[in-house]
């Protein structure tokens, strides 16, 4: 694999750190992307979805084994470089998904040759996929997925599109209008005009948030909700 075809996010909060290595992958051939902490990276995410993403754990906003838990449900290849070294450290961000843990310092021809292998597996990976998708349903399509980090007040889109709720918008979210709290049929249908519109501007697609006649609201996309 050519690795000017490779896309690399780098997720450091240590400025010195991540422009040094930043600049080390560059060096390597590699399109990096380097953000300072998770807010800045999902938004980065909007326009590329990377190869491999390289995450520190102790991040100003989440932590990275947070950042991880989304990183790999896209099924990009995940590596930890992290200053955590104990074994629980380790079991832990292998049980969040990470596929690689390195512990700072790291070599960086290992971090290097450890990108390439993750970044064809990942390829391959998608290519078998695709391959497969074509054969068995030529015409099918994918419901679309949105996550809803409920405590960041975060909905992130099925292209990782990133969108910052209020409050009352996560927890109406998450309660599809079933929440005693908004009772008041006025006042639901104006919370979800709101929260719609809001979902739009900011992502750029509709949240398919459905009225059921005599019933009250449904989201026909999936969601998956992430308590942090």
């Amino acid at each position: 694999m050519n690795p000017d075809d490779v896309s690399v996010f780098l997720v450091e909060d240590d400025e010195d750190f991540r422009d040094a290595l930043a600049d080390c992958l560059d060096g390597a051939g590699f399109q990096v992307r380097a953000f300072a902490d998770a807010l800045s990276f999902y938004k980065g995410s909007l326009s590329l979805r990377p190869d491999v993403a390289v995450i520190d754990i102790n991040l100003p906003d989440e932590s990275g084994l947070e950042v991880l838990g989304h990183v790999t449900a896209l099924g990009v290849g995940a590596i930890l470089l992290t200053a955590r070294g104990t074994t629980s450290d380790r079991v832990a961000g292998y049980e969040a998904g990470a596929d690689i843990y390195f512990v700072k310092p790291v070599d960086t021809h290992e971090l290097i040759a450890a990108i390439r292998g993750l970044a064809a597996k990942g390829r391959r990976r998608r290519e078998t996929v695709g391959r497969s998708a074509e054969t068995t349903a030529p015409e099918s399509t994918a419901t679309p997925v949105w996550l809803l980090k409920q405590r960041s007040h975060l909905l992130v889109g099925p292209d990782l599109q990133v969108v910052r709720l209020a409050d009352q918008q996560t927890r109406l979210l998450a309660a599809l209008g079933h929440n005693p709290e908004f009772s008041d049929r006025q006042i639901l249908d104006s919370a979800i005009r709101r929260l719609r519109r809001t979902v739009e501007v900011s992502a750029g697609i509709p949240l398919a948030v459905t009225t059921i006649p005599r019933v009250g609201y449904a989201l026909r996309d999936g969601i998956v909700l992430d308590p942090n």
